[in-house]
C-alpha cells in the first residue's frame, strides 16, 4: 500500500494499539512513540505494547513511561506491528494484535510477510521511522513537533549507524534534515546512543572484547556474552547491544556476531556485516533475518553446538 492509503487506514480508527518487536531496539521503540503522540494529538486513544525491557540508552526516551502502562483492550479497532518483520516477533503479544479488526504492519525489513491485512514495507528505507514520518507528515504535518521529531530522529540515527550504514539514502537523509529543523538536539542524541554507556557496561565490554574469537585470518569475528560474564559485571543481556559493532569495526572482519545467553541454553545472536558477506542470509539459516549488513536470531542448544553452527553459516557466506 502507499502512504497516503496508510493514513486513509488510521483515520477510520478510533482505538489503535501499536506494537514494538522483542528485543526492542531504538527503531521500533521510537517510531511507535512517535506515532503513539501524533495520533493522540488527533484524538486517537492509542495503547503501545512491547515483549521486552527497554534498554540503556531508551529509559530516557520521551514518554518511555507509555509502553505497557495501559490496560489491554478486549479489541481494537486497528493494530499495527511497528519493525516487526514477522507476528512471531510481537512475542506474547501476538493474540492481541490478532484481535483488531484490522491489521497493519509498517516496516523496511526483507522478510515476505502475510500476518498482517495491510501492509507498508519499503525495503529501501533506512529506518522504519521514515515511513512512520511520512505517514505523519501526510496526515496533518502542522502537528508535528520537536519530541515527535526528535524520537523519529533517534530511530533513523540508530538505525543508520548515524547514517553510516548502507541502507542510507537520499530520502532519508532529506527526512533527517526536515527533522533538525524542528530543533532536534543532534549532538546530543549522537552521544546518548552512540558513545554513552554505563560503567557496568564498560566493564562487560571489556571483558567480553578481552575473549574475542577470529576464524578465516581474521575475516570473521565472534562475541560471547555468557551468565558467568553477567554476574562478574553485575551486567544482564540488555547491556550486550550493539557491543557487536565494536567487533565489525576491526580492520579485515568481514562478518561479526554477539551470542547472548538471555536462558539456560538459549540465546540471541547479532550479526553485522561488511563487504559482500550478507547478515540477512547467514540469520535465515536460523529463521532469523534482518539487514545485509545487520541482522539476528534466536538459538536454542548447549554453547559449543551453537558456536560451531553459526561458525559454518558464517564461513558459508563468506
Amino acid at each position: 500500500m502507499e502512504i497516503i492509503d496508510a493514513v486513509k487506514l488510521i483515520k477510520s480508527a478510533k482505538t489503535i494499539a501499536l506494537f514494538s518487536h522483542i528485543n526492542p531496539d531504538c527503531d521500533t521503540i521510537c517510531s511507535a512513540l512517535a506515532l503513539r503522540s501524533f495520533l493522540l494529538k488527533v484524538g486517537k486513544e492509542v495503547s503501545v505494547f512491547c515483549d521486552g525491557d527497554l534498554k540503556f540508552d531508551m529509559e530516557s526516551l520521551p514518554t518511555a513511561k507509555a509502553v505497557n502502562a495501559d490496560a489491554a483492550k478486549s479489541s481494537y479497532d486497528l493494530t499495527v506491528a511497528v519493525d516487526c518483520a514477522e507476528e512471531a516477533r510481537m512475542g506474547k503479544f501476538v493474540p492481541l494484535f490478532k484481535k483488531g479488526k484490522r491489521t497493519f504492519c509498517v516496516d523496511h525489513h526483507l522478510q515476505d510477510r502475510n500476518f498482517a491485512q495491510y501492509n507498508l514495507i519499503d525495503a529501501h528505507a533506512g529506518a522504519t521511522a521514515e515511513l512512520v514520518y511520512l505517514i505523519c507528515k501526510t496526515y496533518d504535518v502542522s502537528l508535528l513537533n520537536k519530541e515527535i521529531a526528535s524520537l523519529l530522529y533517534t530511530a533513523l540515527i540508530t538505525d543508520t549507524g548515524n547514517f553510516g550504514f548502507s541502507n542510507v539514502g537520499t530520502r532519508t537523509l532529506s527526512i533527517a534534515s526536515e527533522l533538525l529543523a524542528y530543533g532536534v538536539p543532534n549532538a546530543e542524541l549522537s552521544y546518548k546512543h552512540f558513545r554513552e554507556i554505563g560503567f557496568d557496561t564498560f566493564k562487560l565490554k571489556a571483558r567480553a572484547l578481552s575473549k574475542a574469537q577470529f576464524f578465516e585470518n581474521n575475516r570473521i569475528g565472534i562475541l560471547s556474552f555468557l551468565k558467568a560474564d553477567f554476574e562478574a559485571t553485575g551486567t544482564t543481556s540488555a547491556n550486550s547491544a550493539n557491543l557487536v559493532n565494536e567487533v565489525v569495526n576491526v580492520a579485515g572482519v568481514e562478518i561479526a556476531v554477539s551470542i547472548t545467553e538471555v536462558r539456560p541454553n538459549s540465546y540471541k545472536v547479532s550479526i553485522r556485516t561488511q563487504d559482500k558477506a550478507d547478515a540477512n542470509a547467514i540469520a535465515s539459516v536460523f529463521g532469523g533475518g534482518g539487514h545485509k549488513n545487520a541482522a539476528g536470531f534466536m538459538i536454542n542448544g548447549f554453547y559449543g553446538n551453537v558456536l560451531d553452527d553459526i561458525l559454518k553459516a558464517c564461513k558459508d557466506n563468506l
